[in-house]
């Protein structure tokens, strides 16, 4: 009897310490980021098992679990955090951003990846690192920081753009890269405001930008806008800066008396006589007697004065530039959101003076730009959102005012090279001032040099110009997550511009080659749009240490013809006044200067692409890496027997850092990779119909050759 009492005993204390083992508690606890804010949407999930919940507006959570058990914390961006529950009914946890940056998810084209786990050449770079450089536009702020990735300005004037190379030309006439911003083909990125940037990511070799196909020759460039965080309070964010430019180092020209030296050893040289400088400089202006008896050589006296005085004459290229020329932005950054709606809204003003004419034609830039991005979860379940919906717009108004900077015979800055120092750049009499209105030499061309006031030219070149373009570029989107890891996501996205310009032509009269008797106002519009429409199916899942992840996709790309129509009329009814210069105020003719359709790219004409592509992604522990994708394109710019291309790729990597055998070594090489890659990218950017027999009407003429 004894016995059996003490059986009975001993089972039942058995039974309590098991139960006591197993019992779950109920665990209550905030989680807050490295600045004590809550972090909400932080998922909590007890290791070992499927049982999760996540952290609330306020950081908070609850959840029951085995009191010796396992939590794990993790929210995107931050490293995870494992906590032991220890029978703890209370347990707050702070958590801290990934240090290492090969965590960091970056976009590859149709989706996202791990830095660490990219098979091909790829560069990523923070909107917010761009942003701190103050610089016109993103392009410029990656000058000289991006590897492999050669920036030039198209010119110095502002506003002018980029030219960009990646690894070299790619293709011959076209070797621009593929812009994509929030999935829109976009010409280029310059119309971004550097703080509307989240990231630029840049695909560099064939293998990572061959899901892109046949416009993938000259590398992708991957824009991705700033959206709002989860569950985070709106933040409010102002930048400005404002700066001077001048030129580092100017041209150096010869002044007066190096100019009257050097062409006097030249006539001497080929056996003639000196110059004849008092003459010459009084030949500059004879032609003033004609109209304003005497004025001529009064001019001629004061700058033969001057000379002889040991004056140095007009520094053309100093005339021509700006002192501390202005620049300045504005920007203005709203984010925000909740557990089902986040935002982002952004408005941002650059302006920026021209160095070069800028103190006489107002040359300069100007953009403001607006954007706004937004994403809301309309269904969702326990475990993630079914239904969600959001769009990507940015708004762009541009006003642009350059000199001449072509060729030589539209080149500014040429015509100052060129001319000589001993014209004067301004009358130097208040009675000789009153010839022009505007202060310059009116008509000085030189009867003996045939040169022209090259301040003058500008002036009248391109001091009446007015206009404004407009971009809207962005999309709208849709993703169904019918199951958890299995993605539908279809995107519809739209570049157009639209905008006008007008101008004012004054009569003027600078010599043989820069005259115009008659006065007039021309007037020209523009419109036009790109469209994109991209569906994709995903499906990412980890089963122990394999992990895959595959997409498949159609893309079909329209570019709308761009409609541009332009007239001009002579003859100003109200004089010579900017203000009235439309072609309703005109007395002449009107007459078509011009009109046409065609593509904002003109080697993509009222065309358009349409595709068919997949990717399959595999990492074991993260240590081994393969990825292969194949896309298909047809392009109308080709003949339609010869409209389809193929493109595949395949690469993989070994993380070596994470063999056992490098573990000696993670004091000094924390991460090392061996990749290699195999890609076909194409070219598709040609003029459309070239396949085809034109006949064309050429103005009857005789032509060599």
């Amino acid at each position: 009897m004894k016995l059996t009492k003490l059986l009975i005993f001993c089972f039942l204390s058995v039974l309590f310490s098991v139960y006591g083992q197993a019992q779950d508690v109920s665990i209550k606890g905030k989680v807050i980021d490295e600045n004590g804010l809550p972090i909400p949407g932080a998922s909590i999930l007890i290791k070992g098992t499927s049982k999760a919940t996540s952290s609330d507006m306020d950081g908070n959570y609850q959840l029951k679990a085995d009191s010796n058990g396992t939590l794990v914390f993790s929210f995107v961006g931050y490293a995870k955090v494992q906590e032991a529950i220890k029978g703890r009914a209370s347990i707050n946890v702070k958590m801290s951003p990934e240090s290492q940056s090969l965590q960091e998810v970056v976009v590859i084209g149709y989706g996202t990846q791990k830095k660490g786990l990219i098979t091909g050449a790829a560069s990523n770079f923070k909107g917010e690192d761009l942003a701190a450089l103050n610089t016109g536009s993103a392009m410029d702020a990656l000058q000289g920081i991006a590897a492999g990735v050669n920036i030039t300005k198209n010119n110095g004037a502002p506003g002018a753009g980029t030219r960009v190379t990646i690894r070299g030309l790619g293709t011959i006439d076209n070797s621009n890269p593929l812009y994509i911003v929030d999935g829109v083909s976009v010409g280029s990125i310059d119309y971004l405001n550097p703080s509307d940037i989240e990231s630029i990511d840049v695909l560099k070799d064939a293998a990572s930008a061959a899901i892109y196909g046949s416009r993938a020759a000259n590398c992708v460039v991957l824009v991705t806008t700033v959206k709002g965080r989860k569950g985070r309070p709106a933040k409010i964010s102002y930048d400005y800066y404002y700066g001077i430019q001048n030129t580092y180092k100017n041209l150096d020209p010869l002044n007066a008396q190096e100019y009257m030296y050097i062409m006097d050893e030249g006539m001497v040289n080929d056996g003639f006589a000196p110059n004849d400088w008092n003459a010459i400089v009084h030949s500059n202006g004879a032609w003033l007697d004609i109209a304003y008896p005497g004025a001529g050589k009064q001019l001629g006296d004061e700058v033969w004065a001057n000379l002889q005085a040991g004056g140095l004459g007009t520094n053309w290229i100093n005339e021509m530039t700006k002192k501390d020329a202005p620049i300045v932005n504005h920007s203005l950054n709203i984010t925000g959101g909740s557990d089902d709606i986040v935002y982002s809204a952004g408005l941002s003003y650059f302006d920026q003076d021209g160095v070069l004419g800028g103190n006489l034609t107002d040359a300069g830039y100007k953009r403001l730009t607006a954007r706004f991005n937004t994403q809301m979860v309309l269904k969702k379940n326990d475990s993630h959102s079914i239904i969600t919906v959001g769009e990507n717009f940015t708004y762009t108004n541009t006003q642009n005012r350059a000199v001449a900077t072509g060729n030589i015979y539209y080149n500014d800055l040429h015509n100052a090279l060129v001319q000589n120092p001993l014209q004067p750049a301004y009358w130097q009499t208040s009675i000789d001032r009153n010839i022009s209105q505007f202060g310059f030499t009116p008509t000085l061309d030189g009867l003996a040099t045939g040169q022209t006031n090259p301040l003058a030219v500008m002036f009248y070149r391109h001091n009446y110009n007015y206009g404004k373009g407009n971009n809207i570029i962005g999309n709208a989107f849709l993703e169904i997550e019918p199951v958890l890891n299995l993605k539908f996501k279809s995107v519809y996205g739209v570049d157009s511009w639209f905008g006008y310009g007008r101008s004012m032509d004054p009569t003027y009269h600078l010599g043989v080659l820069y005259r115009d008797n008659t006065n007039g106002a021309s007037q020209n519009s523009y419109f036009g749009a790109n469209t994109t429409w991209t569906n994709t199916l995903s499906y990412d899942k980890k089963f122990g240490e394999h992990k895959i992840n595959g997409v498949i996709g159609t893309e079909l790309i329209q570019n709308q013809v761009n409609n541009n129509v332009g007239g001009n009329r002579n003859n100003l009814k109200f004089g010579e006044d900017p203000k009235y210069a439309y072609l309703d105020n005109t007395a002449g003719a009107a007459s078509i200067n011009e009109i046409g359709n065609y593509g904002r790219d003109s080697a993509a004409t009222g065309g358009g692409i349409q595709s068919f592509f997949a990717r399959a992604q595999y990492d074991y522990n993260e240590k081994y890496l393969l990825a292969a994708t194949m896309r298909a394109d047809g392009s109308s710019n080709f003949a339609p027997e010869n409209r389809w291309g193929y493109f595949p790729s395949v690469s993989a990597g070994w993380v070596i850092s994470k063999e056992d055998f490098m573990t000696s070594t993670a004091s000094v090489l924390n991460f090392a990779k061996l990749r290699a890659s195999w890609g076909q990218n194409g070219n598709q950017a040609i003029p459309p119909f070239q396949y085809t027999s034109l006949i064309t009407y050429a103005f009857p003429g005789y032509f060599f050759g």
